[in-house]
Parts: structure tokens; sequence; C-alpha cells
């Protein structure tokens, strides 16, 4: 029995998943919890094909849902806490099911079942759901934390400023002091400090309609990784094969949330336009000083007409491609302001071909770590 098996190579099996969580990871800080997430969801695995062998469908799914949850929760939340992306939460399970799945092929006499494959995917979908989640929920609460923050914040200061403006104003109605004295300049710095904050928050108003390029040194395989996570699941709903080919080795200078910005869009457009059952593939390569993250999808080929028209704002391709125009738009804006170009090749019949071109980190001369540029 696959259970039996698991329980005897518990610790080759988990040793060989850290080796692989090694080759996609950076050195990112770690806890006691991060350490036991996965032992203790490879002991519930083992634990749910045991009953499985024996039991109905319903019960081991009410077991499966039942004792999966409270560990990826706790494995979620930590690592929100330690800074991790949301790609690395998915890694770990997936890292997981893949050293199982090869320690099985290479040191077990039996392939394993499709019975026990259905269910081993099963509980891996349970717990990286309830990971991610829990996740997504603690990054929302810490959004809406720090935008309470910074309302509060603002109103406190207004309200100070205010208080001493209406006490300095009260104090010269009444004729208890003259104008020119201190309570005149008290009344002058108080104006002030509330004009300030009113010019800084329109401020940050506007930007919101501009852009604010903010450069980190970020490997493409993270990057890639945190749009993997919302394309598999979208993928997966249409039939769709999403490969990822990405070296972890590839290094930008860029805006991450620009750049996450035209993955997004470009992956995305792939899915929705790749014929039922096809592949969509996301790959990274490095060309002398510049990288090249190409997506290629099987939509059959773009109708005719100028393939550079596809970038122009609300121009669309055929007969479904709404939203697509305006994205690309979006896209290939993201992708300059990292001082890089957006390009498609047509391959008729086939798909089509969209490659992000950017430098790599350190061969840009107007990219200095931890710039931050205005673009109007």
């Amino acid at each position: 029995m696959l259970h039996d098996f698991l329980s005897s190579h518990r610790d080759e099996i988990l040793s060989l998943c850290y080796e692989k969580l090694l080759q996609v990871s950076d050195k990112r800080s770690s806890s006691t919890e991060m350490e036991l997430g996965l032992p203790v969801f490879y002991d519930e695995l083992v634990e749910v094909l045991r009953v499985d062998v024996d039991s109905s469908s319903e019960v081991v799914d009410k077991l499966s849902d039942r004792i999966h949850k409270e560990s990826a929760v706790r494995r979620g939340k930590e690592s929100l806490r330690l800074g991790y992306t949301v790609s690395q939460v998915v890694h770990g399970y997936g890292a997981l099911c893949q050293a199982i799945t090869e320690f099985c092929i290479n040191h077990r006499e039996k392939p394993i079942l499709a019975r026990e494959f259905n269910r081993l995917n099963r509980c891996l979908d349970i717990a990286i759901a309830q990971a991610v989640t829990e996740f997504s929920h603690g990054e929302r609460v810490a959004t809406a934390a720090d935008e309470r923050q910074r309302l509060g914040f603002l109103a406190h200061e207004l309200r100070n400023a205010l208080g001493k403006a209406a006490a300095a104003h009260n104090l010269l109605q009444r004729g208890v002091v003259g104008f020119g004295g201190s309570t005149s300049h008290l009344l002058d710095e108080a104006l002030a400090t509330m004009k300030d904050l009113v010019d800084r928050s329109l401020s940050e108003v506007r930007l919101q309609g501009e852009t604010i390029v903010e450069r980190r040194r970020c490997r493409v395989v993270d990057l890639v990784g945190e749009v993997e996570v919302t394309g598999m699941f979208e993928a997966l709903a249409r039939s769709i094969h999403l490969h990822i080919e990405i070296s972890p080795e590839l290094v930008v200078d860029v805006d991450p949330h620009l750049l996450l910005s035209a993955l997004s869009n470009l992956v995305q457009n792939a899915i929705k336009f790749c014929k039922t059952d096809g592949n969509v593939w996301v790959r990274g390569s490095l060309r002398g000083d510049r990288i090249f993250i190409d997506i290629e999808d099987e939509c059959g080929g773009l109708p005719p007409g100028k393939i550079d028209e596809l970038f122009k704002p609300y121009v669309q391709k055929g007969l479904d491609r709404i939203g697509m125009g305006l994205g690309l738009a979006i896209a290939t804006r993201a992708v300059a302001l990292n001082d890089g170009r957006l390009t498609a090749v047509d391959l008729p019949g086939k798909g089509c071909v969209f490659t992000i071109d950017l430098p790599a980190a350190g061969t840009n001369s107007t990219t200095r770590l931890g710039d931050t540029t205005a673009v109007h």
C-alpha cells in the first residue's frame, strides 16, 4: 500500500523535497512553524491514504477537509509574516508532491494507483487552497490596516492643527489678545500645517494617476511565480495546461508592481484565447545582457492585420478580444517604464508569442537599486 511505503521512507522523501525547494528558493528567514509545516502535511497525507483503503470517498473527503485545513492556515499565516511570496507558499506543497512521485517511481516496485494519485492531488489542492486563502486574507488585512493607519494619522494631525487654529481664532475674536503677537503666529502656523497636510494628501492622490517607478532587484522566477498562482486556477477551469520554464539565475532591476501588471495581462490573455486542452508556456532566457520572457499560447494564430495594432488601446483582433487591446497597451507601457520592450510574433495555425525584453540586472546605467522616479 502507498501509505505504508510513504511511512517507511518519510525522511528520505522529505529530504528530497527540501532539495527541490532549495533549487527555486532564495535565502529567506525561516521558523519552527515553516520547518514543521510540510512534515505535518506529509503525515496527514499518509493518514488520509491509509483511511482511503477501506473507507468511502465521502468519509475520506470529510477527513481531508478537516485535517489539512488547520496546518495549511498556519502555513499561510507564517509565510506572510516571514515576507514570503504567494508563489513560495504554493511551491512548498508542489515540491513535496514532486518528491513523492519521483521517489515512488525510482524506489517502488508497484506504480501509484489512479485512486491513490487522485487522492494525493485532492489533498494537495485542499492544502494549497487553504494556505493561499489565508495568505491572501492576511495581505488584505495588512493593506487595510496600513491604509487605516495613514488615514488615522492624517485625521489626527488635521484635528490637532484645527484645534490650535480654533483656539487662536477664539482668543483673537474675543479681543483677549491682539493681532501680530504669539497667538496670531500660532494661528498662522496651524493653518500652514493644515495646508501642508492637504497638499501632501492631494499630491499622493494625483500620483495615483501618474506612475512612480520604484526599481528593485528581483528574480524573474519570483515575479512569474506570482502570476502563476492566479493563472494556474484560471487555466484549470478552462482545461489549459500552464507550463513555467524559468531559471532561478535570471535577475532584473525593475519595478515589480509594473512588471507583474504586464505579466499578468499577457498570461491571462494567453489562457483566455488558448484552445481548450491547449498549452501556455512562460519561458525565460538570457541572451547577452538582455533577459527575454516569452509567453506562448496555442490560440491558432492571430487573424489577418497588422500585428502592431494589437498594442494600441481599445484595438482588438477577432470576435472575442474584449480587454485585450487595452490590456496590451497597459502591458506595453509597464514594460517600457522598466526600460524594456514588448513584441509579438504570430505562429500561423498554431498560436502566438509575446516577448518581454528587459536589461539584465546591473546592465542598465540608468537603473540603480532603490531608485524612485516619477514618470508623467
